[in-house]
């Protein structure tokens, strides 16, 4: 048997494991999770109904207010030079009536809350979307870590192998003691890379798990064969950079507190204003309540009231100019804010347009590094190539594998965060993602074939050295 046939299991093995089981948790399912579990979100949701209540409150001032009060007393009152005591029950109750009719500030803090409510619309939905970026992001995490983890362990038994062949080698006088050396340092390399990855791994899906409320016990839906982004539209950076400053949550609700400070200076210099009340009450006392000695009586009254202030003591003008830096503090906030989107929004449009063409670059490479594997296990067969080739080339097969898995994870977290950049990441996008990532039998399908074909290439025997995979895009 040639030396080769031995890692033919090893290939066999590490690509049956890549075929996905039918059942398996994908993206949509752990979104709906999240949404339900996830602690940020939820305190989210929590802040908007608070927000929500703050409007009744600031109505309430507009609007006339009742008050009845009510009193039943006991008195006794001791005369010590006449010796006697005289005991009264007066009793008195009252309804009073007050309607603001001007308070400008009132009115001015109305209109604050109006925005402040539109403030708490736009944080909820701009929660739902960092809770789709923050899903996502942990899910391709725990896939890439994953992919990594696997791809070390293959490392690791396809270096043992080469260990054991080379040290057969040497023991028949066919190799020197350097290629058992290399091997080894190789192989305790794999190992050590395989330990790192599997703890990667581990911590990763500890996240999704904190994020979504429960435990994983079922793998996770992993991307297809029929993986395909498209290019941003428009195809231009300046275009969806000016777009972001627009529609950006951040930047819409940094616009918003502006408005508010705006307005905050405005009521702090109405207080200075008069304040006129429509006031009417009516009251009922009662000297001797349910004695025979009773006096009652009815007091009506209607009237306006007007109340002004002279002097505060600078009170006023002290908070009008501190309302005023924070006006011009929420001027630089929205600028600085506006800085911030278009730089991240670059970013992200440079990572899903340079993502999709090292997708592409990466591809080809590991075809490549995959046929350069094969040549070199059969050069090393013929004594063409010695042991240091074989596993420098296996070497770069695997670190291309996991180049490629992290462009592709990268891709799709790129246009993630472009789309939130803009304010229009949905639900409909992590369907869109999802659909990369169901467990179709299509799919199982298409992986046995890819498995099979991986063995083909691997065997010797094997008089085909093509095998043609057809896509199910």
């Amino acid at each position: 048997m040639k030396k080769t046939s031995l890692v033919i299991s090893v290939f066999g093995l590490a690509s049956a494991l890549l075929v996905r089981p039918v059942y398996a948790l994908d993206l949509w399912q752990a979104y709906e999770l999240a949404q339900a579990n996830d602690a940020t979100y939820q305190a989210a949701s929590a802040q908007k109904i608070a927000t929500d209540e703050q409007k009744k409150q600031a109505r309430a001032v507009l609007l006339p207010t009742v008050v009845a009060a009510g009193a039943l007393r006991s008195t006794r009152e001791t005369f010590h030079n006449q010796d006697r005591v005289s005991e009264t029950y007066p009793a008195s109750a009252s309804v009073t009536l007050t309607q603001p009719l001007i308070q400008l500030d009132s009115l001015t803090a109305f209109k604050q809350v109006k925005s402040n409510i539109n403030i708490g619309e736009l944080t909820l939905q701009a929660a739902r979307q960092d809770l789709i970026s923050r899903v996502v992001q942990a899910y391709c995490n725990a896939l890439l870590t994953q992919k990594i983890a696997q791809v070390s362990m293959d490392k690791q038994t396809t270096a043992e192998q080469q260990r054991k062949m080379a040290q057969r080698n040497f023991d028949v006088g066919n190799t020197t003691i350097i290629d058992v050396q290399e091997a080894t340092a190789a192989y305790h390399r794999a190992e050590a890379e395989a330990i790192t990855a599997k703890s990667n791994a581990d911590n990763a899906l500890a996240s999704l798990e904190d994020m979504i409320g429960q435990p994983i016990n079922e793998p996770l839906a992993a991307l297809t064969a029929s993986f395909k982004l498209k290019m941003p539209v428009p195809d231009s950076q300046a275009k969806w950079v000016e777009r972001a400053q627009a529609e950006n949550y951040n930047v819409r609700i940094a616009k918003l507190s502006l408005d508010i400070a705006k307005l905050e200076v405005t009521k702090r210099a109405q207080a200075r204003l008069p304040k006129l009340d429509f006031v009417a009450s009516q009251t009922w006392k009662a000297t001797q309540l349910n004695h025979d000695k009773d006096v009652k009586s009815r007091v009506t009254s209607v009237g306006l009231e007007l109340s002004m202030p002279i002097f505060d003591g600078g009170l006023i003008g002290a908070q009008v100019r501190e309302a005023e830096a924070l006006a011009t503090k929420s001027i630089q906030t929205v600028r600085s804010i506006q800085t911030q989107v278009a730089q991240s929004t670059r970013s992200s449009y440079n990572q899903a347009v340079s993502g999709l063409k090292t997708i592409a670059a990466l591809e080809e490479a590991q075809k490549a590094s995959a046929a350069s594997v094969r040549s070199n296990l059969i050069g090393y067969d013929l004594g063409m190539r010695i042991n240091i080739d074989v596993l420098n080339a296996q070497q770069t097969d695997a670190q291309t594998k996991i180049d490629l898995a992290q462009a592709q994870y990268n891709t799709i977290i790129g246009n993630v965060n472009l789309k939130a950049a803009i304010g229009q990441l949905h639900d409909d996008d992590v369907r869109y993602i999802n659909q990369f990532l169901e467990s179709s039998p299509e799919t199982l399908r298409e992986q046995e074939v890819e498995s099979a074909s991986l063995q083909q290439l691997n065997d010797p025997k094997s008089t085909s050295r093509t095998v043609v995979v057809k896509s199910t895009q």
